[in-house]
């Protein structure tokens, strides 16, 4: 079944879209290889080593935070207006979340690290939630 064209997304939309997943595939990729690496314990669990397996955990994020605004730069006004109410939704979550784990770490509840990267990765979840609800695919 061929689309209408109107709801077709143009070269450029496409160019756009395959630009993005580009920038952000390597990061991810390295993001996952480095969890299964502390997760696995295969190395730098203890040691000298330990500080420096830490550390490359920053490689991919900063890698993250190129590739997020190189989308920005390639985006329309329309597309930055919806990325930037996304991004805004996800920061609140973000500092309510780390307001409630301050809180619990004052009454002695729970693992400061592990709440911590479950802030984190709530807040980026709901960024991108909000993002897909801002613009929806035409279909």
């Amino acid at each position: 079944m061929e689309q209408s064209p109107e709801n077709r997304e143009s070269r450029s939309d496409m160019v756009r879209a395959r630009a993005w997943f580009l920038d952000w595939l390597p990061a991810v990729i390295v993001l996952v290889l480095l969890s299964l690496i502390s997760e696995l314990e295969l190395f730098g669990s203890a040691g000298s080593w330990k500080l420096f397996w830490s550390l490359l955990y920053l490689a991919p994020g900063l890698w993250i935070v190129r590739a997020v605004i190189r989308g920005l730069r390639r985006a329309d006004e329309y597309q930055r207006r919806c990325q930037l109410e996304a991004l805004a939704i996800g920061f609140g979550v973000l500092i309510m979340a780390i307001y409630t784990v301050g809180l619990l770490q004052a009454a002695g509840v729970g693992d400061l690290r592990r709440l911590i990267q479950i802030s984190f990765i709530g807040s980026i979840l709901t960024w991108i939630a909000a993002l897909l609800f801002k613009t929806p695919r035409t279909r």
